[in-house]
C-alpha cells in the first residue's frame, strides 16, 4: 500500500465512522448564504464598475443584508428529495431575501432515484403552473483534496469548469446533494454555486421513523429542451428581446 492511500485510510477512519448501505436513510439540513469569497469580489473590484446606484442599491442589499435560507435533503433507499424550507412571499420579506431563496432553489423540488436513474425537477413557481422535468447528467470532476465537515471526512468534486465545488463524504455513499446536485460518490456536505454557498448543518442517519420519498406528481411533464423553450418565452413576453 502506497503512502497516499495509507494517509487517506487513516483521514477517514479518525475522522468519521462509515456508514451502512443496507439501511441508508437520512435527513440533510442546509443552510444557503451568499459565498464569502464572491462578496469580497463584489466588494472590492466590482461595486465600483457599476453606474446605476439603484442597482449598486439592490446588490447591496442582496450582498450584505440577508439572511441564511434553510433547506433540507431526505433520503431513503436509493431515493431522495430536496426543497428548500423557508417559503416566502413578496410580500413578507424584503426583494434580496426573495432573489437568495430563489437561487438557493425557491419553490423547486428535486428528485434523485439511483435505482431507476431518475432524476428530475419540479417547478410551480415559474409561470403560475407546475412542470415535471428531468434533471441532466451532471459530469464531475474529482480531486485529492480534503477536508473534515460536520466530522465527516471530505474530498472536493468540481464541475462547469470549477464553477460549482462540491465537498462530500464517501463515508456515506449516497450520491445526492442540495439543489438537485448529484452523481458523487458521496454526500455532498458543502456546495458552492455561483454566488451562494450550501452548508449542511445538521446530518441525522437512519432515524428511527421510516421516511417516505414520493416522486413528484401533479405538474406538466416535459423534456428539459421543452422547459427551456417555455422559460426562454416567458422571459420575451417580459422583457422582450
Amino acid at each position: 500500500m502506497n503512502l497516499l492511500k495509507t494517509q487517506l485510510l487513516l483521514f477517514f477512519f479518525f475522522t468519521t465512522g462509515f456508514f451502512s448501505q443496507s439501511n441508508s436513510s437520512g435527513i440533510i439540513h442546509y443552510e444557503s448564504e451568499i459565498n464569502s469569497k464572491k462578496l469580497k469580489e463584489y466588494m472590492t473590484n466590482k461595486r465600483e464598475k457599476i453606474k446605476s446606484k439603484g442597482l449598486v442599491k439592490s446588490l447591496d442589499k442582496i450582498f450584505q443584508n440577508t439572511n441564511s435560507i434553510k433547506s433540507k435533503l431526505v433520503f431513503s433507499d436509493g431515493k431522495g428529495l430536496f426543497k428548500v424550507e423557508d417559503k416566502l412571499s413578496l410580500g413578507d420579506k424584503d426583494l434580496a431575501q426573495k432573489v437568495l431563496e430563489t437561487v438557493s432553489g425557491g419553490s423547486k423540488e428535486y428528485y434523485y432515484n439511483t435505482n431507476l436513474k431518475s432524476y428530475l425537477i419540479k417547478d410551480c413557481g415559474a409561470l403560475g403552473e407546475c412542470f415535471i422535468y428531468p434533471n441532466t447528467f451532471l459530469e464531475w470532476k474529482l480531486t485529492q483534496e480534503t477536508k473534515i465537515i460536520n466530522g465527516f471526512g471530505c474530498y472536493k468534486g468540481t464541475r462547469s469548469n470549477g464553477k460549482v465545488i462540491a465537498w462530500y463524504a464517501p463515508s456515506i455513499p449516497i450520491s445526492f446533494g442540495p439543489k438537485g446536485e448529484y452523481g458523487l460518490p458521496g454526500l455532498i456536505l458543502e456546495l458552492e454555486e455561483g454566488k451562494i454557498i450550501f452548508k449542511a448543518t445538521k446530518i441525522i442517519l437512519n432515524p428511527e421513523n421510516e421516511l417516505e420519498i414520493k416522486v413528484p406528481k401533479d405538474g406538466k411533464i416535459v423534456t428539459t429542451k421543452e422547459y427551456t423553450q417555455i422559460i426562454k418565452k416567458a422571459k420575451k413576453s417580459v422583457f422582450g428581446n
